[in-house]
Order: C-alpha cells, then structure tokens, then sequence
C-alpha cells in the first residue's frame, strides 16, 4: 500500500508531527449482508471482537492518539458489555452513529477538541491496516492538507 497526498511537492523531508491525531473509528453498519445476528463489527476474530483489534492497531500505533469509536446508540451498551468481558484498556471516547456514515463521522467529528488536527476516518472492520500506513498517512496530511491512502487495483477474471 502506498500513501497519495493531495500535493505535488517532492519534498521528502517531514517536521515532526505537531497537532494532535485522531483517529474516528466508524463501527454503525449492520452487518446486514452477512446474514448473521452479531453486527459483523462484534464478530470474533481469533477469541476477540474485530472492533477490538482495529482500536488496538490504532493504539499500537502511536498511544497518545485520541481515539473516537462512533457506535449506534443501540450498541454502545454491548459494547460497554465486551469492553468489561474482555478487559479491554484502549482509551476511546464514543459518538452516536448517525442515519448514514456521513452523519457518523460528523458526529465523531463533534469531540474533536481541537480547532486544528489530524483527523483519520477508519473502518471499525478494518483491523489489518499497517502501523506504516497509519503513521504515513498521518504524516502526510500534516505536510500535504489531506491523504488517501490506496493501493493498485489487481483485474482478475473468473470464469463461471
């Protein structure tokens, strides 16, 4: 995965991170087109819930990150069940999910304490990202303004 910033400059020299990094972990889906009762963010996945793991990649990353979950309001208390159950440390405050993601993230966006920060959007369901790609993509938009990261699209064929 490589990390694409919004500017065409080639400086490769970065200051170092100066303003605060927040992550806003967004969790609402459903988890309806897979067909089960757990909302797909509560599955485990090797004896802990996913949403767990994608928190702990974040942390991980850089500790003095202020993580937002953003859960529905009809989630939050079995989530608050899975944190105790588990024993799960990693500070976070929580946002109410709103209608759609967009709403979501806005409502993460409102405990954002700061007037200037990096803000990162993330999928609650999306453990797997690299500390590498976390920390360059924060790097990135403090140099830049704004980050996407991406990686090439691989065609494949399949026959039926």
């Amino acid at each position: 995965m490589k990390v694409e910033s919004c500017s065409h400059s080639k400086s490769t020299f970065f200051l170092p991170l100066l303003m605060k990094k927040y992550p806003i972990i967004v969790a609402g889906g459903k988890g309806l087109r897979m067909g089960g009762e757990l909302p797909k963010q509560f599955i485990p996945v090797e004896g802990r819930p996913v949403l767990m793991r994608t928190l702990d990649t974040f942390y991980a990353c850089d500790r003095s990150m202020l993580i937002i979950l953003v859960l529905p309001r009809d989630h939050q208390p079995y989530w608050r069940e899975l944190c105790s159950r588990y024993q799960f440390a990693v500070p976070h405050r929580i946002a109410d999910g709103g209608v759609t993601r967009f709403h979501s993230v806005q409502n993460g966006l409102a405990l954002v304490d700061e007037a200037e920060a990096l803000v990162a959007v993330h999928d609650g369901v999306r453990p797997f990202v690299a500390a590498e790609v976390i920390e360059a993509c924060y790097r990135e938009a403090e140099a830049h303004g704004a980050v996407v990261p991406v990686i090439p699209v691989v065609e494949t064929v399949r026959h039926l």
